[in-house]
């Protein structure tokens, strides 16, 4: 056994040398050389005359060996000469080398940065139209090794120091490092963006076709929803344009403030845990392309202080791409029991669709020249909530619904230009809204 793995660590260090690649030479450092062995020639038969004529009594031997000596000279002055620009290349060759390294490697351990964000115009029935610079998000990624990685995205929201108290906040939205375990694995360990429904895995708001985040995904599954945890998450190809997408997770889950308005309450801070059981979630998505994706997620843990009362919760979310059509959907439900009573029922939905326009007439001319991408897009979109659930010492049923009709238009896909239109109804309590209407217009861009 000892001799096999001598032989296993043998192979493992020959192996760099066995497989690496040729070094490709340099013509000037060639012909340098190339010179001087003409040049040790020359010298080798010149010096062969010498010996002959000095061996020789012939008349005027004195002059031609002193001629012939002079050349020799000669010879020996360009072969120095030579012998030292050859030295010096392999010297500026070698420095040249140690610098391109040193720059390789702190290029593969720089930090890369990407930025994200909206301005937002709103004007509702019941208040005063506002101006609201909603959000600037930075992301940082590096991959260090090309197994080991790590990113963070950290969040200013409606935060600014500058004319007394603004009311908002920078947050750590999520940051984790990651070991590629496999082609088709990779660990996760640090505060996770907890993978359950569609916008928890596409989340950046630019990319959304409408400006308001789904009423589902704001009450019921509570985005933007990070939580300290470990993970495994991957891709595995099917065949064809076929993929299968996983993110599961173990996490501190929910505390026991789910109630009729919904867990965005329960979620808890960091390094903190109200009882001691963890709660397991995850997505599988089956891709193909970019034309359709269907997701599913579960969550599963215990809520309450003393880690006996259930939180079980699944998503469904699907897109389909049908020519200039993006359909996009989702429906989450969660179950919370009760010491004594029913279970309290979260749940929700939306629907959307969206229609490419003029797309044709965008990319021709000089606006095409300019902008080879642009789109216009109406869009349309449906959604409700209905939650059930215990809230100050009673029980209640309270929903929410909301129809939105909009216009896209993005000259790139990286900057986008919204216009919305809001029609909010809650007969009962405002989970979110309450009942209003409503006109938004934003800016949004990823860089």
């Amino acid at each position: 056994m000892r001799s096999l793995a001598l032989a296993f660590l043998s192979s493992l260090m020959l192996a760099p040398a066995l497989f690496a690649s040729p070094p490709t030479p340099d013509p000037a450092k060639t012909a340098l050389a190339a010179e001087v062995q003409a040049l040790r020639q020359n010298l080798a038969t010149l010096a062969a005359e010498v010996a002959a004529l000095k061996a020789a009594a012939t008349p005027g031997l004195e002059a031609r060996v002193a001629a012939t000596e002079a050349e020799l000279a000669k010879f020996g002055a360009a072969l120095a000469g030579v012998e030292t620009r050859l030295a010096e290349l392999s010297e500026s060759q070698a420095m040249t080398a140690e610098t391109l390294g040193s720059i390789e490697s702190a290029e593969t351990r720089a930090i890369h940065l990407t930025t994200y964000g909206t301005f937002a115009v709103e004007d509702t029935s019941r208040s005063n139209s506002t101006f609201d610079a909603e959000s600037l998000e930075l992301v940082l990624s590096a991959q260090p090794h090309p197994r080991l990685g790590l990113f963070a995205e950290l969040e200013f929201e409606r935060a600014a120091a500058v004319g007394g108290e603004r009311g908002g906040e920078v947050l750590l939205e999520q940051a984790w490092a990651s070991f590629r375990l496999t082609d088709w694995m990779s660990l996760r360990a640090g505060a996770l963006l907890v993978p359950f429904g569609n916008v928890n895995v596409d989340h950046y708001a630019p990319n959304r076709d409408v400006i308001s985040k789904p009423l589902v995904s704001y009450v019921v599954a509570p985005s933007d929803w990070t939580d300290n945890g470990l993970g495994l998450s991957g891709t595995v190809l099917l065949g064809g344009e076929w993929v299968l997408r996983y993110d599961t997770a173990v996490v501190a889950g929910l505390d026991e403030d789910v109630t009729a308005l919904g867990t965005r309450a329960a979620r808890q801070p960091f390094g903190a845990d109200n009882n001691n059981n963890k709660a397991l979630v995850g997505r599988l998505g089956w891709k193909y392309g970019g034309a359709f994706e269907l997701g599913m997620s579960g969550y599963d843990g215990a809520y309450d202080d003393d880690g006996q009362l259930p939180l079980s919760g699944w998503a469904v979310d699907a897109l389909a791409v049908v020519g200039p059509l993006r359909l996009t959907g989702e429906f989450d439900h969660f179950a919370a029991g009760q010491a004594v009573g029913p279970d309290a029922r979260l749940e929700g939905w939306y629907v959307r669709a969206a229609l490419d326009l003029f797309t044709r007439l965008l990319r021709s001319g000089r606006h095409g020249e300019l902008f080879p991408e642009a789109r216009v897009s109406l869009v349309g979109q449906v959604e409700r909530v209905d939650l059930a659930g215990p809230l100050e010492g009673t029980w209640e049923e309270n929903s929410e619904e909301r129809l939105t009709l909009g216009l896209n238009y993005r000259p790139a896909s990286s900057w986008v230009l919204k216009l919305d239109r809001e029609w909010r109804r809650a007969p009962d309590r405002a989970l979110v809204f309450g009942d209003e209407e409503a006109w938004l217009g934003s800016i949004g861009f990823v860089f």
